[in-house]
């Protein structure tokens, strides 16, 4: 692995240095969660990979703009369970064959379970898609991936993510 690391410095600085010679400004910005956010706010809505949604998560850092959750997912994490994703979690402890994954998968759902529990009970609980909260908004990201993303394919992370379209879009999530 190290051997990757230095490759992807040394990519970079030739990069910059490219750029700098040809005066192109070269932006920087922190790639966390965007995947996840890319998987679930513009794959499904522009028909597009995951890995070309999180470069638009990427460019969009890079512009100074913010992700916020989009109201429909707000929505469904106001309703969204212990007892959903404890069942979720029973679901993957029967049809995840990967041992490895399988733990993976558990594991994210137990840190979604205390996430979900911190808010306190359910109707008294109301997520805004504020900055003003004293979580991060990434918790949120989180568990909206293993709330929507695990029980679509346990196995694999799906390529196609139009299925979510419905829930973005009209805020339907029976199917779900």
């Amino acid at each position: 692995m190290p051997g990757h690391n230095f490759s992807y410095k040394s990519l970079l600085k030739k990069i910059k240095v490219l750029a700098k010679r040809e005066e192109i400004e070269v932006i920087e910005v922190n790639p966390s969660y965007t995947s996840i956010i890319g998987m679930l706010k513009y794959a499904p809505q522009y028909m597009i990979t995951k890995d070309v949604a999180a470069a638009y998560v990427i460019a969009r850092r890079g512009l100074g703009l913010q992700e916020n959750i989009p109201d429909n997912y707000i929505k469904f994490l106001n309703v969204l369970t212990v007892e959903e994703l404890e069942e979720l979690k029973e679901y993957v402890k029967k049809t995840v064959r990967n041992k490895h994954l399988r733990e993976k998968h558990i594991k994210e759902i137990k840190k979604a379970i205390k996430f979900i529990q911190s808010l306190g009970s359910e109707s008294e609980r109301v997520l805004r898609p504020l900055d003003g909260t004293s979580f991060s908004i990434h918790n949120f990201w989180r568990v909206l991936k293993v709330a929507v993303v695990t029980p679509l394919s346990p196995e694999k992370v799906p390529r196609d993510f139009s299925v979510l379209k419905e829930l973005l879009i009209q805020g339907k999530w029976g199917g779900l």
